[in-house]
């Protein structure tokens, strides 16, 4: 991680020079101006022909009082990456360490920071750099960063294939309105154990005031009638993980449950290979569309 470190400690000079230098085989971080404020991602794309072989792309959201560098090691993603070359990565920072998750009222919300925009900036300025499997578009995050991803699945589902969750549901400030332009995959992942977002859903203490969410079970339902998939999901237990999987959706997405028994708010223990499994399980299932709009 001694890569990641001397690119964000290098200041703000180092972030503008590195956005006008993207390349590939290192972590790089890039400034962009979304909104009226500067903003800053990490990006690791993996040497190679990738114009030849086109690449999922991963965009990774922190939770609340951390960051965008503290997640390439706290997710596993960056060393499988670095070691297998079959993602492009993108770790996005958060202003003040939050999302506007549209959720509760942490700094990014209080600020009005649109990261709807700055998602869809970040996905046009790598795809139109790199080669993007655009039928592999991940988020994830974890979290208010999670909340964020459940947010991302409801305004631009067309800009994305699946939503990963950890750690945070729909919240009923935009479930209820939530209207996805198209089908798109979700795999929640939800630890029963959580002391900080009660996997039973309910008011919690958020960064900047209280927030409330969806149990896991419900938010997963609510993604399942979303998806026109059918009403009575499957289960099967894997480790200690109990999978509900709802089948038969529209356009051939899915909606999965990972209830982890137990467990913490934290990110699962190899995580990245669970990145990596969804990849590898993704159909394809949409006609791919470039992101438009944002700031």
């Amino acid at each position: 991680m001694d890569g990641v470190n001397s690119v964000i400690s290098s200041g703000g000079s180092a972030h503008a020079a590195a956005a006008n230098r993207e390349g590939t085989g290192g972590v790089q971080a890039v400034t962009v101006s979304s909104g009226g404020f500067l903003r800053t991602y990490l990006l690791y794309v993996p040497p190679g022909d990738s114009k030849r072989h086109p690449l999922p792309l991963v965009l990774v959201y922190h939770g609340a009082e951390s960051t965008a560098a503290a997640t390439t090691s706290l997710t596993g993603l960056l060393s499988i990456d670095q070691q297998q070359h079959n993602m492009i990565l993108a770790f996005l920072q958060g202003y003040d360490d939050t999302w506007n998750d549209d959720a509760g009222d942490p700094p990014a919300e209080a600020a009005n920071v649109n990261d709807i925009a700055f998602t869809q900036l970040v996905l046009r300025r790598i795809e139109t750099n790199y080669e993007v499997n655009l039928d592999r578009v991940i988020a994830t995050g974890f979290s208010n960063g999670a909340i964020l991803a459940e947010l991302l699945g409801c305004r631009i589902a067309s800009n994305l294939t699946v939503i990963v969750p950890v750690e945070g549901q729909l919240s009923p400030t935009f479930s209820g309105s939530c209207r996805p332009s198209a089908p798109i995959s979700v795999y929640e992942i939800h630890a029963t154990g959580d002391q900080a977002i009660p996997y039973s859903g309910g008011t919690f203490a958020g960064v900047g005031g209280p927030v409330t969410v969806l149990s896991a079970p419900a938010s997963a339902a609510r993604w399942a009638t979303l998806d026109h998939c059918a009403a009575n999901p499957s289960s099967s237990q894997s480790g200690n993980s109990v999978l509900t999987n709802y089948g038969r959706c529209r356009d051939r997405v899915s909606v999965t449950l990972n209830s982890i028994q137990g467990g913490a708010h934290e990110w699962p223990p190899g995580f990245g290979q669970t990145v990596l499994g969804i990849i590898h399980s993704i159909k394809d299932k949409r006609q791919a569309t470039r992101p438009s709009g944002g700031k």
